[in-house]
């Protein structure tokens, strides 16, 4: 059977717009543009006067047409390339709209072609495959608590709810060139494997097993409602988007 995706996303319930913005592209296997797999994005806008819904839909646009159309055939470094060009055309923006001045997003793609997965990341939205129901992130956040984590200043429970959690590092658009994290993964995507990708409104309330757990139901829509659901039980602080993406197993 083919690659299964549902895509989902939520206001949450203390924001008043939604700045995250997700694609999906399946093309066709009998097409040309199967050679490229299937694209499966998320992005978390920043910035005030909706400049953050601005930047994340820049940011989709922009990576899906670059990677649609790339030739060299390297997956890895396709994202890598289109998302310094949503970088550029995010900051151009910006400067061209001085009340859209410092606006940026996060983004995180993964390309699945065949059953390899392929990853374009800056910001702290997050990939994730699950396995035999264990979950392992894939990215790396660059957030300030990241930082700190990674440097022992201070633990993985304490980062969940510092105050400085939301403070990013690396973002698309809000500088003139952007450092993107881009590579393939080790581990082909297996049969019931899931790969979830979701902005900080999700994976900032729900922990990592949860998430696991809930993204491991045989159904991938109700799996994407749930966590829906879920984040939003616990405040729903923040827009919620998750992506989910599974080969199904042989019947």
């Amino acid at each position: 059977m083919g690659l299964v995706v549902k895509a989902m996303t939520d206001l949450g319930r203390r924001r008043e717009q939604n700045e995250d913005c997700h694609a999906t592209w399946i093309p066709d296997p009998t097409s040309p543009g199967a050679r490229h797999g299937a694209l499966l994005m998320v992005a978390d806008g920043m910035g005030g006067s909706q400049a953050g819904e601005i930047a994340s839909r820049i940011t989709t646009d922009t990576v899906l047409r670059e990677y649609r159309t790339d030739s060299a055939g390297d997956p890895a470094a396709a994202l890598l390339h289109a998302i310094e060009q949503a970088n550029e055309a995010v900051h151009r923006e910006s400067l061209a709209h001085p009340d859209r001045g410092g606006m940026g997003t996060t983004c995180t793609a993964v390309v699945i072609r065949d059953r390899d997965v392929f990853i374009g990341h800056v910001g702290d939205s997050r990939a994730y495959m699950v396995h035999d129901g264990l979950i392992q992130q894939l990215t790396q956040d660059h957030s300030l608590v990241a930082q700190l984590v990674r440097e022992q200043q201070i633990t993985a429970e304490q980062a969940r709810i510092d105050p400085r959690r939301n403070v990013v590092t690396r973002s698309v658009g809000v500088g003139k060139d952007v450092q993107v994290d881009a590579w393939r993964h080790d581990q082909p995507l297996g049969p019931d494997d899931t790969i979830v990708l979701c902005t900080d409104g999700l994976h900032g309330v729900i922990d990592d097993a949860e998430i696991g757990e809930l993204a491991s139901a045989q159904d991938l829509d109700q799996a994407a409602q749930s966590l829906i659901d879920l984040a939003n039980q616990r405040g729903g602080p923040d827009n919620i988007t998750v992506i989910l993406a599974r080969f199904p197993s042989d019947p």
